[in-house]
């Protein structure tokens, strides 16, 4: 039965919610609830809650077990009002499976169904460890993480062999950066997150935005009823970090409030060495390699986000009001690569967005859905560079055989010109989803995007003059698909066909220098492109799928890759032509096989990549330390990645994944008809093999009853790859190493399932860890986290 076809003639809708927990007192996470009627089931949170918000007025069954309880039936009538259920279980039983175990599908396993090649983090059990959220995404087949340095640097995702802004990065379906830079994955704490959506290649056409590899969507936890989760991690490096979750939900009238906030600061003083890393004699030239710790690169953000509305009402599903505030100081120690080094740079950001979200089923009629997001975003972004001394790794001032202090430039700061350059940045953006269910098997789509980015950019440090000479920057991007989706052969067949049209305009008005003279220049684009694709998959099984989709995927070139950012060290570059690709993915589902105690499944996807013109950084300016970015002309791009996990008697647990693509530069000719010398080569600057193991196991009972204890180890690798094209120099050529990381951790939760201490040493063996152009990043760390969540 679909999901979408209900027998009852009843067509108000009421919400049933509730909470399961055991005798003693401690809630029951990821309980299965499950209706049989209407073939609907979810999970308890984390708190033991639950909640369906779009139930057909009736009378109905409703099963509840987890892997330590029978399972439980219990009747409820939601003819004439919505219901909240409590519902205690006993915790002395053995484990059973039941049928209706393999009936219900998670979110996720519902979205690889459809034809997406599709990875999904679940975050519960991971938040109460002391891990960042881009951690727990670096774990993913296929996904990279490249970032900058410690914590709150710099991070771009490299997505089967594609990076930057090729790979989109959406919270709760709207693009990241609505949100501003201090409300990012590097400061959400993974306890605020419910999964992290990963898409390879074919991105769904209802996120609605231009991608060129796919895209990651995170989705932000939504916890239901009365609740509190407070946390406090402290480690390595002077590392604080906090976070606090707190929420009300009024059972009679479906008000729900919920807060987030979180806080995190650290000296990031790790210390570093290398080719990169050494000491100058400004008086013999001497050069002296050292190891040297961080110096200048502190970090501090904190954010505020908190939700306000209605959910199962005759007017609405869901209607929330959403306000979010968050900051971030950032001392800056270098430039894109460790070349140079700075001692009085840093940058400040502060964000402000109010949103409204607006969702309802059958809203005139049976089957016409739709919903809705609006924002309305604001964003001061500013670079303080007022000194222009000269500092060594050391931290020292580099002085003359005077004594004196060596200056980049008179009158300058330590990255060019002196600035108090503040970027005020305003986003409105709109995304509306209207599906019409018009048959038990068809439904039709229709999807919106609207964007709208203005930046304003002031500098007192500038004579107004030339001030006069720039203006505000315009982006306005607009995104419109149409979706049909349908299912065949009792849905063991099901596709997802989509069309997809781009328009992007580009204003402003910038200063330039020419001829030893300061002028204006006047820059206005418009960009228009198709893009349309396919997703398929067939069930041979109920465990066995097949699964292939395809795209012709295009990305325009964004905000900071055509305005430049002066906090990141990035020119504008006003002539990037947007990239496009054909992409094609091919893969297989294949679990959950329970044999007694033991469970595994395993996932793989085979993809090709045709990619033109594709944006990626360019070089550094060896002098200034600033880059830009470059259109690549031609790369194909093949490779596959696999996962498998393994399950002991819900105890022990392991999870492994390897990934490896093939991404070659595949423009043999210039303009001129010159061959050109890196025709053939890899991606410079791009990791194209990694693998990540993780393994956990649980004891029950080890130091009291219902206590819980778990170990767990993480290994991740990175196979070695060239800084620069690798058919340049011979000899002597860049390369970064490769990197073999070892990871553990241990968590204890007390009987009253209240307190939870854990403890993580990362990179244990110590290994040189770098990144982007070589950055090196921290080496062996140790933190420690308390996280409380009292029983209401």
């Amino acid at each position: 039965m679909n999901s979408f076809c209900y027998s009852t003639k009843n067509d108000n809708l009421m919400s049933l919610s509730g909470k399961v927990s055991y005798k003693n007192g401690s809630p029951v996470e990821m309980a299965l609830v499950y209706i049989k009627k209407l073939n609907k089931s979810t999970y308890t949170d984390e708190n033991g809650n639950f909640i369906f918000s779009d139930v057909p007025a009736g009378i109905y069954s409703v099963f509840i077990k987890t892997f330590e309880t029978e399972g439980i039936t219990i009747k409820v009538d939601l003819s004439k009002k919505s219901d909240h259920l409590s519902v205690v279980l006993k915790n002395d039983q053995g484990i059973a499976l039941d049928d209706v175990m393999v009936v219900s599908k998670s979110k996720g396993k519902l979205i690889k169904e459809k034809g997406y090649a599709i990875d999904v983090v679940n975050t519960q059990e991971m938040a109460i460890q002391n891990l960042q959220s881009t951690e727990l995404l670096n774990r993913t087949s296929g996904v990279k993480i490249r970032q900058s340095g410690g914590l709150g640097s710099h991070t771009h995702f490299n997505l089967n062999g594609l990076t930057g802004n090729s790979v989109r990065i959406f919270i709760d379906g709207i693009p990241i950066r609505n949100y501003g830079e201090s409300f990012s994955l590097s400061s959400i704490p993974p306890a605020m997150i419910e999964r992290i959506e990963t898409y390879k290649g074919v991105l769904p056409a209802a996120l609605s935005e231009d991608a060129l590899g796919g895209g990651i969507n995170i989705v932000l936890k939504k916890n239901i009823g009365t609740h509190l989760t407070a946390s406090y991690s402290f480690g390595s490096f002077n590392t604080h970090q906090v976070n606090i979750d707190a929420g009300y939900r009024n059972p009679e009238t479906n008000f729900n409030v919920d807060v987030s906030t979180f806080y995190n600061s650290t000296d990031n003083n790790y210390e570093v060495w290398g080719d990169n890393v050494y000491v100058i004699d400004p008086n013999t030239g001497k050069v002296e390699y050292v190891r040297a710790e961080r110096f200048h690169d502190a970090y501090k953000s904190k954010g505020l986000k908190a939700n306000i509305g209605y959910t199962s009402k005759n007017w609405a599903d869901e209607i929330t009001l959403g306000l979010m505030i968050s900051d971030m100081d950032n001392d800056i120690q270098t430039g894109p690569t460790m070349d140079i080094v700075y001692g009085n740079r840093r940058s400040k950001l502060d964000s402000k967005m109010a949103s409204l979200k607006y969702s309802k089923n059958d809203i005139l009629f049976k089957g016409l859905s739709a919903n809705t997001f609006t924002s309305f975003s604001h964003t001061n972004r500013m670079v303080i560079d007022t000194m222009s001394v000269m500092y060594n790794w050391l931290g020292d001032i580099i002085r003359d055989d005077e004594g004196n202090p060596i200056n980049w430039q008179s009158n300058g700061g330590e990255a060019g010109d002196a600035t108090l350059e503040n970027n005020k940045e305003v986003n409105v953006a709109n995304r509306t989803n209207i599906s019409y269910q018009f048959h038990p098997q068809h439904k039709i789509g229709v999807h919106y995007f609207f964007n709208r980015f203005t930046r304003d950019v002031n500098d007192p440090l500038r004579p107004q003059s030339i001030q006069d000479l720039s203006d505000t920057r315009y982006l306005t991007k607009q995104i419109a698909s149409v979706t049909y989706e349908s299912n065949f052969l009792d849905e063991k067949l099901k596709a997802n066909l989509f069309y997809k049209y781009y328009k992007q305009h580009v204003k402003l008005l910038d200063r330039i220098r020419e001829d030893n003279e300061i002028k204006s220049l006047i820059n206005e684009n418009d960009i228009d492109f198709n893009g349309y694709g396919l997703a398929l998959s067939y069930a041979v099984s109920p465990k066995i799928t097949l699964l292939t989709s395809a795209e012709k995927a295009v990305r325009m070139p964004g905000d900071s890759e055509l305005l430049g950012n002066t906090s990141g060290g990035i020119e504008p570059t006003y002539d990037l032509l947007p990239e496009n690709s054909n992409n094609f993915n091919l893969g297989f589902l294949l679990g959950t096989y329970i044999l007694n105690k033991h469970s595994f499944n395993l996932e793989a996807n085979y993809f090709i990549r045709d990619i033109s013109d594709l944006i990626i950084r360019g070089i550094s300016n060896s002098i200034s330390d600033t880059y830009g970015y470059e259109n690549l002309g031609k790369v194909k791009s093949s490779g596959f990645d696999a996962e498998l996990k393994y399950n002991y008697d819900n105890r022990f647990f392991v999870a492994t994944n390897f990934s490896n693509f093939n991404a070659r530069y595949n423009l043999r000719y210039d303009e001129n008809g010159s061959k050109y010398g890196h025709y053939g080569d890899r991606l410079r600057n791009t990791p194209y093999l990694t693998s990540n193991t993780y393994i956990e196991y649980k004891f029950s009972k080890l130091f009291k009853e219902n206590s819980k204890f778990s170990v767990n180890y993480n290994f991740g690798y990175t196979h070695e790859f060239f800084r620069n094209w690798e058919s340049y120099a011979s000899t002597g050529k860049a390369y970064i190493p490769t990197q073999a990381i070892h990871d553990f951790g241990a968590s204890y939760t007390a009987p009253n399932n209240k307190i939870t201490l854990s403890f993580n040493a990362k990179n244990i063996t110590d290994e040189q860890v770098f990144d982007n152009w070589a950055m090196q990043k921290p080496g062996r760390s140790f933190y420690i986290k308390l996280t409380y969540r009292p029983i209401f």
